[in-house]
């Protein structure tokens, strides 16, 4: 089965409650919560791990929920609508409490699915690690012609590549942070992005000229990888 045409994108952090309040409540209400309302067809949820290097993104959002969903806005959707936006897991007293922005930081986005690039034909598993790239080109169209043409076949090379899905941005929700959103996201899914990022066979992907000119182009280019903590609708 192909993945779904569009894809939530949630950022967070907790402000009010802790980390592992946090991770309960997306686990064990909220994650189900959009699978079972069909505003989402399956749903993963990512804590973030450091990079080697200096590749500070300037975000404490250190939780990551993406959604597969037929919806280009599904936060919209009559589906959407069922949603109670309540939890016993966020009171941490075990009475239901509404689910406000005062629990949480976050950027929420919506994309669509341009490419699928899978050259070892893995399954719909959610992968163990993902390595996120978030880009925001001069010009688009050398821009994709990079990806298909090159740096994808040179990536898949990594150890423990899997495979890419790549979005570009969608229409903006009421949670959309920032004046100048990536346009492009590229979700790099890896069995260990560490152990990936520091092979010989990265200086190689990133060493060509055509690399060096793409990301010369960029105004933003943001790298940031990714940790499995649980799903739903798998």
């Amino acid at each position: 089965m192909p993945p779904a045409p569009y894809l939530l994108h949630v950022n967070s952090r907790p402000t009010l409650v802790s980390a592992p309040t946090w991770k309960k409540f997306y686990l064990e209400e909220h994650l189900p919560e959009l699978i079972n309302t069909g505003t989402s067809k399956t749903a993963a949820l990512y804590e973030e791990i450091d990079l080697p290097g200096d590749r500070d993104t300037g975000s404490q959002r250190r939780w990551l929920a993406i959604y597969q969903t037929d919806f280009a806005e599904p936060l919209k959707s009559e589906n959407a609508k069922n949603l109670t936006w309540t939890s016993e897991i966020l009171s941490e007293g075990g009475k239901h409490t509404d689910v406000s922005i005062e629990h949480f930081d976050v950027d929420t986005r919506n994309y669509e699915l341009i490419q699928t690039y899978n050259p070892k034909g893995v399954g719909e598993a959610p992968a163990p690690e993902i390595l996120t790239a978030e880009m925001h080109p001069n010009d688009a169209v050398d821009f994709d012609n990079w990806y298909r043409e090159e740096h994808l076949q040179k990536l898949s090379k990594l150890p423990g590549y899997r495979r890419t899905l790549r979005y570009k941005l969608g229409p903006k929700t009421h949670l959309t942070k920032g004046d100048v959103v990536p346009a492009f996201l590229a979700m790099h899914e890896i069995d260990d992005v560490v152990k990936a990022l520091e092979g010989k066979e990265l200086e190689e992907t990133n060493g060509t000229e055509w690399t060096k000119k793409v990301l010369a182009d960029c105004n933003i280019f943001f790298a940031r990888g990714w940790k499995l903590v649980g799903t739903a609708g798998y």
